[in-house]
């Protein structure tokens, strides 16, 4: 007889998978797991001495199916052929970071971003939030002005989402929220629950570079980079003599770039090293999504000194082999096929 220990969740993170755990009396136990007809996993285990069978590291057998779409339904049964079979359906929704909270109330509370507090932008940027809804949402800004010398408030809606159960991505930038003759100071955008706050810092200061990158949620966010940066071409080359001449037969080119953050508040610093942790990242040119890039090196050092004022040195380079590139941008879209996976 199958009896179940430990069991998975309805509703849980990835990052929450529990193994699952159950006794049986039998020799042994057959496991499938499945995601609609296809199974990705179909082992026999024998329990321990004390009848025990666990299945750990779920996560890792799951989270390479959660890609796409990023929230799937996944099936398991259980037969030990000495009684009925066990039978579950459960429902993961990526996340690589550890919640501590329940997956339900999390996604009914949150944007899907490991952005803790206000966020600072500038008119000319671009700026997406991501949520999951489980109940139709209207998703709306509460913008604040400065008219004349007195402040203003406007409520704006930005979309109705009745697309439920999967990830929805909606543009906040600031230039959605200007009002002619007023100035933008700041805006909060709010579905059902989840707030999030939008600092507008006047100077509009240049940056370079703009990463487009995936976040612990498997969506894409934006990142402007407001310090120095420098670009330092590395050229390896191969000479011999060749026909009687020294020549360089082979140069391979290395495009090395170093890039500062600028100073960020403490919820920016905290929030910017799940770009450090991203295995996407993209440059980003207006709203096009440019070249993949690599960031080899970032040095993170913060204290609780109350003078520190954070900001964040990293290395990074094409992803691509050739770094001979010439590039021609064009206007566009940042909703193309690249992306469909969050950007739809």
């Amino acid at each position: 007889m199958v009896s179940v220990i430990s069991d998975l969740s309805d509703y849980v993170l990835s990052s929450d998978l529990s193994e699952l755990t159950f006794t049986t009396n039998a020799g042994s136990a057959e496991v499938i797991f499945s995601i609609g007809e296809n199974e990705i996993l179909h082992e026999t285990y024998v329990p321990d001495s004390t009848g025990i069978i666990r299945i750990r590291d779920l996560s890792e057998l799951l989270d390479s199916y959660l890609y796409v779409s990023l929230i799937e339904t996944f099936h398991y049964s259980i037969n030990d052929r000495l009684s009925a079979k066990v039978e579950k359906d459960f429902t993961v929704q990526y996340c690589a970071a550890e919640i501590d909270m329940d997956a339900g109330s999390f996604l009914d509370s949150y944007f899907l971003t490991l952005l803790v507090g206000d966020k600072v932008t500038s008119i000319t940027r671009q700026e997406y939030l991501h949520l999951v809804c489980r109940t139709a949402t209207s998703v709306s800004a509460s913008i604040l002005y400065s008219v004349n010398g007195r402040t203003e408030t406007k409520i704006k809606e930005l979309a109705r989402i009745y697309d439920l159960n999967k990830v929805v991505s909606v543009e906040v930038s600031p230039a959605l929220m200007q009002d002619e003759g007023k100035e933008l100071l700041s805006y909060t955008i709010v579905a059902g629950g989840r707030l999030q706050k939008f600092l507008i810092d006047k100077l509009n200061p240049p940056f370079n570079p703009v990463l487009l990158f995936t976040n612990s949620f498997g969506c894409q966010e934006t990142f402007y980079c407001l310090g120095t940066f420098q670009l330092e071409p590395e050229f390896e080359r191969n000479i011999a003599y060749i026909d009687g001449k020294y020549r360089a037969y082979k140069i391979a080119e290395n495009r090395k770039y170093k890039a500062n953050t600028g100073i960020l508040t403490t919820g920016m610093a905290n929030w910017v090293e799940d770009l450090f942790r991203s295995k996407e990242v993209y440059l980003l040119h207006g709203n096009i999504p440019g070249k993949e890039v690599t960031i080899t090196e970032s040095k993170i050092v913060r204290s609780n000194a109350p003078d520190e004022l954070p900001s964040i040195n990293f290395e990074y380079r094409y992803a691509q082999r050739n770094h001979n590139i010439f590039s021609l941008t064009r206007a566009g879209r940042i909703f193309d096929s690249t992306f469909d996976r969050t950007f739809n």
